[in-house]
């Protein structure tokens, strides 16, 4: 959501307060007492994002205080955006209140208009903030997921470039988003005196480069998880997982194409709603993506998932104990069904779930590193429980 550039029949309109801020089409009233507009949708999504974020922000505090008792640069990075997060909720339940979502621009009174664009700006530079630290945390999450120590591969340097890259081009997009006029307060007040930079080409590349980097972050994982040694329901399983990021691509794309519609267009108010919402869904996706892969060791260990567990056990062992009892009837009273084959180990030993990707280890000191799943692991170990190698290289 940014300040696009306001009409210049706007800046010579009259300042009286019962003035719309632009013409309505032929036939239609102004209404500015309970204009028509989709609010309901605006409280409903912002709610589910408040209730998400901070959902899956504390459950992955408590795997990394509690179950893994460490905490890294990732779940402080998580922190802080979830902080930033509810100023920009917090702003945009303010755009609710006035004027609304969607809400024609024919509909908002002049004396509304700065307080609106004010908002507007505060919610465009939170926005990048956030973003900027999700993606920090979820590049520098995928390199301990899926680098082992000490090791400087392809995968390590593209997840630091695209990292370096966002943080320099986000903040340099802060910086001229909170000076991009002279005096400052004609960002959202256009009726004073100043100038301000046409700031469209810097609207339009943020929102190509966001849209990059969601792509490439959602690709990165991809090659590594489906070259696992592991059955492809359990690959799929893992991919699903990952696959969060997906959802942060569209809302990327349709952001973009929002914005591109917006940048030039009359009725502000109005075309800016589409823009908030996509930002509000690309959020979310981005605390999915940072956090969901903590959710099966937070619950793994947790007393209440080993109580489901429990129970589970004895419900399917009554289960067990009456079928059975029927389906013996006729045989003789010495049989004994035959114990289950124990499957053949592959190349990687598997906790029930989930299996460690990691690349050929360089020497024993990066391998062994994986295996300390307490104290500075790398690989999806840390995440999905211990399961490593047991064929070791003889080179080493």
């Amino acid at each position: 959501m940014a300040p696009w550039r306001v009409p210049r029949s706007s800046c010579t309109a009259t300042s009286s307060a019962g003035r719309p801020r632009a013409h309505a089409p032929p036939g239609i009233t102004p209404n500015f007492i309970d204009p028509p507009n989709q609010n309901e949708l605006g409280y409903g999504l912002i709610y589910s994002c408040a209730v998400i974020c901070a959902a899956v922000v504390c459950i992955r505090m408590y795997a990394s205080l509690i179950c893994r008792k460490k905490t890294n640069i990732e779940d402080y990075l998580a922190i802080v955006a979830l902080g930033m997060t509810g100023g920009f909720l917090y702003i945009s339940f303010r755009i609710l209140l006035v004027p609304g979502l969607y809400v024609h621009q024919w509909n908002v009174q002049l004396k509304d208009l700065a307080m609106i664009i004010f908002n507007v700006n505060n919610n465009y530079i939170l926005y990048g903030i956030i973003i900027m630290l999700l993606k920090a945390g979820i590049l520098l999450e995928w390199t301990h997921l899926f680098v082992p120590l000490g090791i400087r591969d392809s995968f390590w340097w593209t997840c630091h470039v695209t990292l370096w890259t966002n943080v320099m081009f986000y903040i340099a997009c802060t910086i001229v988003e909170n000076f991009s006029c002279a005096p400052r307060e004609k960002i959202w007040n256009k009726l004073i005196d100043g100038h301000c930079v046409n700031n469209p080409a810097l609207i339009m590349s943020s929102g190509i480069l966001n849209l990059v980097s969601d792509v490439v972050i959602f690709a990165l994982p991809q090659k590594i998880i489906w070259g696992l040694h592991i059955s492809t329901r359990k690959r799929m399983g893992i991919c699903l997982l990952f696959a969060t990021g997906a959802f942060g691509c569209v809302c990327g794309a349709a952001r973009l194409v929002s914005t591109t519609r917006a940048l030039g267009a009359d009725d502000i108010t109005f075309n800016v709603g589409a823009i908030g919402l996509w930002s509000v869904g690309e959020l979310t996706s981005g605390f999915l993506v940072l956090c969901v892969p903590s959710v099966p060791k937070a619950f793994k260990d947790s007393v209440f998932a080993r109580k489901i567990a429990s129970l589970a056990d004895r419900l399917s062992g009554a289960s067990r104990s009456n079928g059975p009892s029927n389906s013996r009837q006729g045989l003789p009273s010495w049989y004994r069904p035959s114990a289950p084959r124990r499957p053949q180990r592959s190349d990687f030993s598997e906790v029930e779930e989930y299996t460690v990707p990691v690349a050929q280890p360089q020497n024993c000191m990066a391998y062994g590193a994986l295996l300390r799943d307490d104290s500075g692991t790398r690989g999806l170990g840390m995440v999905f429980g211990t399961a490593v190698s047991t064929d070791f290289p003889r080179s080493v």
